[in-house]
């Protein structure tokens, strides 16, 4: 494919990591990872969501622009810029599972009004007790109260009387204790909240940039004091991932972000009802 202009070593490294490949690459190489970025942000799986639609169309139309760069520089046999340091090393999306740990299975609808699921491990206030297992959820019309339904547990519980333990976020690594043998991954309260902002308002991708590398280093401190290695080892790796999003250009910034909650979001069971779940 023709390309308009000799683009900029800077603009090979880019492509680079909006691609998620290494140099040196190959137009097959280069093929197979513009289809798989693509196959994930192509806007006609965000019909119905202009926000997501018009995020999706920017973000694959910077796919397309990186295939034909990179394409450009296989073609004239130019010397690839070193990767060391540079935008190549950034992880564009969620990190891949722990090794430890095989891939989580489908998972319950998730309740948009508490942000719980069938499965999540939950503490009761005063939030210091055993870790219990959330069944399900059912919102109250007459009193727009949401009650949370506990395994083994003979009453339903207020939902603000309930908080997240036992887990950690894959995009921003905060975690809640206790240690437990099967920790949920799911993403946090403050990144489903930082989510919806970044789809309106694309301009907070600094900021939530920021809150992210903060909610990564409060992750670490809180891992280590739980004395979980694999949550701390994600905590640590969310928060070098954000720090080298520090340099990146504000499209970029926006894409990389979009695609590291979207993807979690995914995973976890985006557009659930907010009823009750059995």
């Amino acid at each position: 494919m023709a390309h308009r202009r000799t683009p900029s070593v800077a603009e090979c490294r880019r492509a680079l990591w909006l691609l998620g490949v290494l140099a040196p690459v190959d137009h097959a190489g280069v093929l197979k990872a513009w289809r798989k970025r693509v196959a994930q942000t192509h806007p006609d799986r965000h019909i119905g969501d202009a926000a997501r639609e018009q995020a999706a169309a920017t973000l694959t139309r910077a796919l397309n622009e990186a295939r034909e760069t990179l394409d450009w520089w296989i073609d004239e046999e130019r010397d690839w810029p070193p990767t060391v340091g540079a935008a190549g090393d950034v992880r564009f999306d969620t990190p891949d599972p722990w090794p430890e740990r095989d891939p989580e299975p489908a998972v319950a609808a998730v309740c948009q009004v508490t942000g719980l699921r069938r499965g999540d491990h939950v503490r009761v206030w005063p939030f210091d007790g055993e870790v219990l297992t959330v069944v399900g959820t059912e919102f109250d019309q007459r009193d727009r109260t949401t009650w949370v339904e506990l395994l083994h547990q003979p009453q339903t519980v207020k939902s603000d009387r309930v908080r997240l333990a036992a887990f950690s976020c894959p995009t921003c690594g905060a975690c809640a204790g206790p240690a437990v043998d099967n920790p949920s991954v799911r993403p946090c309260p403050d990144c489903l909240i930082d989510l919806r902002r970044l789809e309106r308002a694309p301009a907070e991708a600094a900021r939530i940039r920021r809150a992210i590398e903060a909610r990564a280093t409060a992750g670490a401190s809180m891992a280590d004091t739980i004395g979980d290695e694999r949550f701390a080892d994600r905590a640590r790796e969310r928060r070098r991932w954000s720090r080298r999003l520090i340099t990146a250009e504000p499209d970029d910034l926006y894409a990389a972000l979009l695609s590291a909650f979207g993807t979690a979001w995914e995973r976890w069971g985006e557009g659930a009802s907010s009823e009750r779940h059995p």
